[in-house]
């Protein structure tokens, strides 16, 4: 590894960790400022739960912005590389735009496996205890979150089982339900086959009630309307949201999905933009390079920099609306989560060698 290559891989880290400083800054201040608004006059409400719950919301907010963080960080130091002459000098000496180019992506590259790993492991661990401190402080009780698929629900004097629970949240497979009395004795068991919601009621089907006070008494039922105040949003709160899932329990979650018959289009999209990410990161810097290192006549490297940042903002928008459109089944969730990447690669490349060869784009 050349002195060169050196210096200016430190030179873009030192730049990257100044801009993810001034990032970080800014959610905490901008953050806790929101926090102390929303959750002051919360019953269970208290300086460290709020602090836990705002660093429990760091990753999740570097997870979405890492991209953007190295964008800005490539933009500016490669633009104070230029103003010092520092570019020039390099070039006069025989150093190719390749050669000042790698050690950039060098470092995107080391940035991007941390980001992988933040996106795929930290960051839905942290979101699973975000929502539980958010929980304790406005005292909302939900039902136990499972990753399995299934639900324990307290309903009343009962406790309900569900093996099952299909994407809308209106239906139900496998359900048992316990009923004590004031003793706290198993007074009656149910068991049925589903439970479906109209909008209104649930109804539930091809079940068996079973009596155990005072005699012991079995009756089978086809449909009946079943009483419990289990409605779909409480539902949506206590399944394992996609966000909350690491890779590995998202591919587990997508096979079960996929052998039971149900639609697991909004988990496969959440997964390739998770194992798209990284190079999303590597795409930014190959972005963001030509429009920091402009030619004089391109009108220098302020105007280049402020480009380079609404191309930038319009790439994230792109990628999001790429990813919506997944998520609603107008494209192939691997598509949705990699075209952008590769179309904003590939207009890089364009930039860049029309940078490096501008006498061939005459």
């Amino acid at each position: 590894m050349s002195i060169l290559f050196r210096y200016l891989l430190s030179f873009f880290l030192t730049s990257f960790f100044k801009t993810l400083g001034v990032f970080v800054g800014l959610f905490l201040l901008i953050d806790g400022i929101e926090g102390i608004r929303r959750y002051t006059p919360k019953p269970n409400f208290n300086t460290l739960d709020l602090a836990l719950l705002i660093l429990s919301r760091l990753p999740n907010y570097l997870g979405m912005l890492t991209p953007s963080i190295l964008l800005l960080a490539t933009l500016m130091g490669v633009a104070r590389l230029t103003r010092d002459n520092e570019i020039t000098i390099m070039r006069a000496s025989g150093v190719s735009l390749v050669g000042i180019l790698a050690p950039l992506l060098t470092g995107g590259l080391i940035v991007a496996l941390f980001h992988g790993v933040l996106i795929a492991q930290i960051v839905p661990r942290t979101n699973a205890i975000a929502q539980t401190i958010e929980d304790h402080i406005v005292d909302r009780h939900l039902a136990p979150i499972s990753k399995r698929g299934d639900l324990w629900l307290r309903d009343g004097g009962r406790i309900i089982h569900v093996e099952k629970l299909d994407p809308d949240q209106t239906t139900l497979h496998g359900i048992t339900s316990f009923a004590f009395d004031a003793e706290h004795r198993l007074a009656a068991r149910m068991e049925a086959k589903r439970a479906s919601f109209d909008g209104h009621d649930w109804q539930i089907h091809a079940g068996l009630d079973y009596r155990f006070l005072p005699t012991v008494e079995v009756k089978a039922f086809e449909t009946r309307p079943w009483k419990v105040s289990l409605d779909p949003q409480r539902l949506s709160a206590s399944t394992p949201l996609p966000n909350m899932l690491t890779v590995l329990e998202l591919i587990a979650v997508i096979d079960r999905l996929g052998q039971d018959g149900y639609d697991a289009t909004r988990h496969r999209m959440i997964l390739h933009r998770r194992l798209a990410a990284p190079a999303i990161n590597l795409a930014a810097i190959a972005l963001a390079f030509p429009f920091a290192l402009r030619l004089p006549r391109s009108g220098g490297a302020l105007r280049s920099s402020l480009l380079g940042t609404l191309l930038g903002f319009l790439m994230f928008v792109l990628v999001d609306l790429s990813t919506a459109f997944g998520l609603g089944g107008r494209l192939p969730p691997i598509l949705a989560a990699w075209a952008p990447v590769l179309f904003f690669a590939g207009v890089a490349g364009f930039l860049f060698l029309h940078l490096a060869y501008p006498r061939h784009s005459r």
